[in-house]
């Protein structure tokens, strides 16, 4: 008795759709893989535009005085520093004080690229050629001359700038070989309070241009 042999194809065939199924799961994986580094390059985009590119302080060249006379140093970072006095009220024990209040004294620090006035209005470092710093020995206040771009000169006493009379008087910060120095403008009223050994004089803040050329005939 004959009999014929069968042979079967489901195996190849579970075989083949499983292959399938993995390609087709690595296009899938592929394609995500692309897609999530595309937001990602464009969240980084966004966040760059977004976010402004720090701005490196500007040069400044200063004149420093000092025992062994003048110096020129390049500088960076001129501003002007004043302060906002307030007055804050705090309970106490009437053991400390009877009147079961003390009166505290506080200032916040402000700086700007300007020099700012009494009356709070300011004149900005862009729109100056030059600050000069006057200091006498036997005086306690500094005198600020500017000189604007087109060559008008004033002059102020420091108490003619904000916060020159107050507890907290303003002064000059800026950052010479990487170090912030802070020069004053007003002496304190302890006993013996001198000017510092090395002063600032001068901020040359814009080159003044350069002389007229005569005419050739």
């Amino acid at each position: 008795m004959s009999s014929t042999r069968r042979w079967s194809t489901s195996s190849c065939c579970a075989t083949e759709v499983g292959a399938r199924r993995a390609r087709a799961g690595r296009r899938a994986g592929a394609l995500a893989a692309r897609a999530a580094a595309l937001g990602l390059a464009v969240l980084v985009a966004l966040a760059s535009a977004a976010t402004p590119a720090l701005a490196k302080p500007k040069k400044v060249r200063l004149t420093l005085t000092g025992p062994g006379g003048e110096r020129s140093v390049e500088a960076a970072d001129l501003r002007f520093i004043y302060f906002k006095t307030r007055y804050r009220r705090r309970a106490v024990p009437v053991e400390e004080n009877p009147t079961r209040e003390r009166l505290e004294v506080l200032s916040d620090r402000y700086d700007c690229t300007c020099v700012r006035f009494a009356d709070y209005s300011r004149v900005k470092f862009t729109k100056l050629r030059e600050i000069e710093i006057v200091t006498q020995p036997d005086s306690t206040l500094a005198t600020v001359k500017i000189t604007r771009l087109k060559g008008q000169s004033s002059a102020y006493r420091v108490d003619q700038l904000w916060g020159g009379g107050d507890l907290f008087p303003p002064h000059f910060a800026v950052v010479i070989d990487g170090v912030e120095r802070e020069f004053p403008l007003r002496l304190g009223t302890e006993a013996g309070a001198t000017w510092p050994e090395e002063m600032l004089a001068r901020a040359l803040l814009t080159a003044p241009p350069p002389p007229a050329r005569g005419h050739r005939h």
